[in-house]
């Protein structure tokens, strides 16, 4: 049973990406030190080394969205001379594409790649698409083991998601009720808005006297604008 859906967690990592990355990156060069002149040209060197591999990323991200698995050498390449950040972006993507080819293994040494090179950003996106291949090839336990590792910290309501998705893939509407409920329950204390397809995918397995999602956000709501 496929338990892969079309998320946007690649999608999502690239946009905290850009802006977790830059920001610092661009003050760093503003209140660069004005006497030291070695300072201020390194500064502009290391600015225009991340530009251009910004840019073969964007290069290579172009080629698998036009040709698919065929580019995939490509960017493996990119990836092994760019053992980095830049490296783990396109692993994620890279991966997107082969599991849209149902190259299951592939994927999962792609996403390994993003978990062992993009440190705290891009690795629980990372991990979070490794459980989902994990569950897909069969390994229920191992991809379980993953998420537990991420409901301690930011991302676990999307690691209650997953599972929840997972379960009800795999047929236990009962878990992934409990699981949908848990990853509301959890943007709810952080005061966030908890997503219209969350909603909706717990909405669809609502057992009897629960409170509807979209009512539970309105009530949060609610209660936010009486603080």
């Amino acid at each position: 049973m496929d338990v892969l859906t079309d998320d946007h967690e690649r999608e999502e990592a690239v946009k905290k990406w850009w802006h977790e990355y830059w920001k610092p990156l661009t003050l760093g060069i503003v209140i660069a030190l004005g006497g030291l002149l070695g300072w201020r040209q390194y500064q502009a060197w290391q600015l225009e080394n991340h530009q251009e591999q910004a840019y073969q990323v964007f290069r290579v991200q172009l080629l698998l969205q036009q040709h698919g698995v065929k580019a995939v050498p490509q960017a493996e390449a990119f990836m092994q001379d760019n053992q980095d950040i830049f490296g783990a972006v396109l692993a994620l993507d890279t991966a997107g594409v082969q599991i849209a080819a149902r190259d299951y293994d592939g994927a999962l040494k792609s996403v390994a790649f993003a978990k062992n090179y993009g440190g705290e950003l891009i690795a629980p996106s990372a991990a979070l698409t490794e459980a989902r291949l994990l569950a897909q090839t069969g390994k229920q336990s191992e991809a379980q083991a993953i998420l537990d590792t991420l409901m301690s910290g930011a991302y676990a309501p999307e690691a209650a998601e997953v599972k929840g998705d997972i379960a009800l893939n795999f047929g236990d509407r009962n878990a992934a009720r409990e699981a949908y409920q848990q990853a509301i329950k959890l943007l709810q204390e952080r005061k966030v808005d908890v997503p219209a397809l969350l909603q909706m995918k717990f909405d669809d397995v609502i057992a009897a006297g629960d409170t509807p999602a979209y009512q539970q956000a309105a009530s949060a709501q609610t209660a936010a604008g009486a603080q």
